[in-house]
């Protein structure tokens, strides 16, 4: 094989390895890029769950009372008696 032929080949190589280098760089950056978005949607998530159970502690908050709220104007509708306030009942104090 002469000189010429040699470095040819070499040349060809070289590129070919400079493009596979800047091949996995890419991807390597990719992959960085993504393990940052990955965390903030893991961030994101977090205080989603958060809200979540915050609103679901609200949520089962207020149905017992309402289910209190209930239960005490059906006992007062069917014993024909209609208060004016229900908050000493149901344990608060409303301010008129």
């Amino acid at each position: 094989m002469s000189k010429q032929a040699k470095k040819k080949r070499n040349t060809k190589s070289n590129n070919y390895r400079a493009k596979q280098k800047d091949y996995i760089n890419s991807l390597e950056n990719r992959v960085k890029e993504l393990e940052k978005e990955n965390t903030g949607f893991r961030i994101k998530e977090s205080g989603l769950k958060s809200e979540i159970n915050t609103l679901s502690e609200q949520l089962n908050y207020f149905q017992g009372f309402m289910n209190k709220m209930m239960s005490l104007v059906y006992k007062n509708v069917s014993s024909n008696k209609v208060p004016n306030n229900y908050s000493s009942d149901l344990g608060f104090d409303i301010e008129n």
